[in-house]
């Protein structure tokens, strides 16, 4: 079989690749590499993977580093290494302990990355519904301990993660180096954050006091404009900045009212609002919007038609952009249907909602086993009745394609599939990960590989971890 290598598909040579190294044929499962090196047949961060993740799964990065060199013995690109890798892994793949695990792979051989792996592994675990800024700390403290700097974005990735998570003494603590390393003037968006950070961990007296200092109720926020201020140890860096960025009262109130609601702070934010109508004062249409959202996160979902009753004809006020969060909000609580006969009263002429919304309507019909209903207004969206914005995007044609798979009709999905490989609207792993798995548990398994082979040819799968997950997940469900 390894004389006829260049008949294999990389998919099977991938089986053939674990096969030998799990035997710890290493010189056999290297002449199987080299071949598809030559061939061009798989990317080449996918084949460092191959080394890393398959052929030298416990050895030091100098080892893994020696086998690539004679396995990619005339690169085609320029040479690539674990710190390409890292990058690459970080903006490819959504699977956070992978990620996590080649970063403690790396860092417990004593093998250092480059200023930009590091930048990019923290940005990575920043990021995500499930955050980890706490190692992406650890990560900061090892860069620095290198020698390297972090650039202002990193510092700011850690500092949004942590308000993300209700964690203002850390927040804080990255904002210190921001102040004194970096010379970081605060704005409105910093300070956004951190009031977010302050209401998601209760601290609302506290985020009172940010908002009274942003709003120049406190002084001490225009007096206070050195681009670096001699910051006093053991009080919140926050309170210490000026802003020599303009910060309306206005975008005070936005920024805090919004904290509050996304929060779960539904009743401070309704006290909040009234106050700033009885000072005849119209907000913009985020907060009614932001306000409607949390009235439906807190289960209150006649509260938030009668709101909408209520303003969505008043002066001054946009009504329909309210009433595209209340279409979203009756989709959370399964009421697509009402959604959409509201979406189609608002669209007019001069108001096309974005295919954001569509797509929340398209998605609840599927969750909801109403397939039909999605296919029609996913016509209707390809078709362009729904307005030049509202076009089918690729998290319509995912909704639809997974909607298909539930159904079990895999030769409409698969079709829609194909439909998107020749608009050249890129598809994710996760899709493709579906596809596949359920044409190999349909018994069809030449068409189960040839879109396996596809992954693996595109860069669809960004590791051989990841290619590896998805076979052994295909052989349990059979």
């Amino acid at each position: 079989m390894l004389a006829a290598s260049h008949l294999l598909d990389p998919a099977t040579s991938l089986l053939v690749l674990r096969r030998l190294a799990q035997w710890r044929k290493l010189v056999r499962a290297k002449t199987l590499l080299s071949a598809l090196s030559a061939r061009s047949a798989v990317p080449v961060p996918f084949l460092y993977s191959l080394v890393l993740q398959c052929l030298v799964p416990l050895g030091p990065i100098r080892d893994i580093e020696l086998v690539w060199s004679e396995v990619v013995k005339d690169p085609p690109h320029k040479p690539f290494n674990a710190s390409d890798f890292v990058v690459h892994l970080a903006r490819r793949s959504a699977n956070a302990a992978e990620i996590e695990g080649v970063f403690r792979r790396v860092s417990s051989t004593r093998s250092g990355l480059t200023p930009r792996a590091y930048s990019a592994l923290i940005g990575a675990l920043c990021k995500g519904e499930n955050p980890n800024p706490v190692l992406g700390r650890h990560v900061l403290r090892e860069m620095e301990e290198k020698g390297f700097e972090a650039d202002e974005l990193t510092y700011i990735a850690l500092f949004r993660s942590f308000c993300r998570i209700g964690n203002p003494l850390e927040a804080d603590s990255i904002l210190r180096i921001l102040v004194e390393r970096k010379k970081y003037k605060a704005d409105v968006l910093i300070y956004g954050d951190f009031l977010y950070g302050l209401c998601k961990s209760g601290k609302l007296r506290e985020a009172r006091k940010l908002f009274d200092k942003m709003s120049k109720k406190d002084r001490s926020f225009t007096a206070n404009t050195e681009v670096v201020p001699v910051l006093k140890p053991g009080r919140r860096v926050i309170f210490q900045l000026g802003s020599p960025h303009p910060v309306s009262e206005k975008m005070a109130f936005e920024a805090y009212f919004r904290a509050l609601c996304g929060t779960g702070r539904v009743e401070e934010a309704e006290r909040l609002l009234k106050d700033r109508v009885m000072q005849n004062t119209v907000p913009d249409v985020c907060v009614y919007a932001s306000f409607v959202e949390a009235l439906f996160d807190a289960g209150r979902v006649e509260d938030a038609m009668n709101f909408f009753e209520a303003h969505k004809n008043k002066r001054g006020i946009d009504g329909k952009g309210i009433a595209v969060a209340l279409i979203m909000g009756l989709c959370n609580v399964g009421r697509a249907g009402e959604g959409l006969q509201l979406l189609y009263e608002i669209v007019d002429g001069r108001f096309f909602p974005t295919a954001r919304v569509w797509n929340r309507i398209v998605e609840r019909f599927c969750e909801e086993g109403r397939v039909h209903d999605a296919q029609n207004l996913f016509d209707e969206l390809r078709r362009g009745k729904c307005g030049d914005f509202a076009r089918p995007d690729s998290s319509t044609y995912e909704l639809m394609i997974f909607g298909l798979l539930n159904k079990g009709d895999t030769t409409a999905a698969i079709a829609l599939l194909d439909e998107m490989t020749k608009k050249k609207i890129r598809a994710d792993v996760r899709l493709y990960s579906a596809i596949v798995r359920r044409l190999y548990e349909d018994g069809a398994i030449e068409e189960s590989n040839k879109y396996l082979n596809r992954m693996i040819e595109n860069g669809i799968l960004a590791s051989y971890s990841a290619w590896e997950g998805l076979v052994d997940s295909m052989m349990r469900s059979r």
